[in-house]
């Protein structure tokens, strides 16, 4: 997982006050004793050579890694998951997202977590300036001309997609992560031969001795403050005009603030 950085010497994270971005097993964490792997590079031509995009149009998608190379690693690839502090504006993380219960929407069903700066825009600003940027690296890395990216919005939306489709012989192996007691109407169940939830939405703090307690994502209520691990997806779309491509960022873990400084 990478931070991202305020300046060339300053994790945005430290910008935050009275060390609330601090997890206790992280708190000596900087950008001295980090890898390379570790940080997201501040300057955009250090990024291109930071990261690569496996395009995969048969599953209508793009996998980000970070280069081999960079990650020391031979063998393997290691995905680009960027770690985002902020303060919780608006969220559905409801097993079903925003699921209508049809299986016509199952593709377009999401679930999202919004992040604000809470009034520090001195640790915020640099993340949405990180995010356009690796926007903007992964697009020309596909071959699309793009212009510069600003988010005038000043929020950090984090969105997956609730349902993984399944193709036979490529993914059907892939088990539904859903409950039968999340599920009594089996509607989950009824596109399972089509459309599975394959992935959760993991919400744990982390507390002074080491340990992780896991927490219902659906505890976490706007304001609180929290430290998200973040995949950064690409979709491939189609529309009227021909094929495009959708960066995101996934939200895979979150970690609220916790009494453990």
């Amino acid at each position: 997982m990478a931070f991202v950085l305020a300046d060339p010497s300053t994790l945005a994270r430290d910008k935050w006050p009275q060390h609330i971005a601090h997890i206790a097993q992280e708190s000596s964490a900087s950008c001295d004793n980090l890898g390379a792997a570790r940080l997201v590079p501040y300057d955009d031509e250090d990024l291109s050579e930071w990261l690569w995009v496996d395009h995969q149009p048969e599953m209508s998608r793009a996998l980000v890694y970070i280069r081999q190379d960079v990650a020391g690693v031979n063998d393997g690839n290691v995905e680009v998951v960027v770690r985002f502090q902020g303060v919780i504006a608006e969220m559905n993380l409801n097993i079903g997202g925003n699921w209508d219960g049809s299986a016509m929407n199952a593709k377009k069903a999401t679930q999202y977590l919004t992040l604000t700066s809470g009034g520090c825009g001195e640790a915020f600003e640099p993340q949405l300036r990180a995010a356009a940027s690796l926007r903007e690296t992964i697009l020309l890395q596909l071959g699309v001309n793009v212009d510069p990216i600003t988010n005038s919005s000043n929020v950090l939306v984090l969105r997956r997609r609730v349902f993984t489709k399944i193709r036979v012989g490529a993914n059907d192996h892939l088990p539904s992560v859903v409950k039968a007691a999340e599920d009594p109407r089996s509607k989950f169940a009824d596109i399972r031969s089509q459309w599975r939830v394959t992935e959760r939405v993991i919400a744990a703090t982390h507390l002074a001795h080491g340990a992780i307690f896991p927490i219902p994502p659906l505890a976490l209520r706007r304001g609180d403050f929290v430290d998200v691990s973040a995949r950064v997806t690409v979709t491939i779309m189609r529309n009227a005009r021909g094929r495009y491509y959708e960066v995101g960022f996934e939200p895979i873990t979150i970690r609220p603030e916790a009494n453990d400084k």
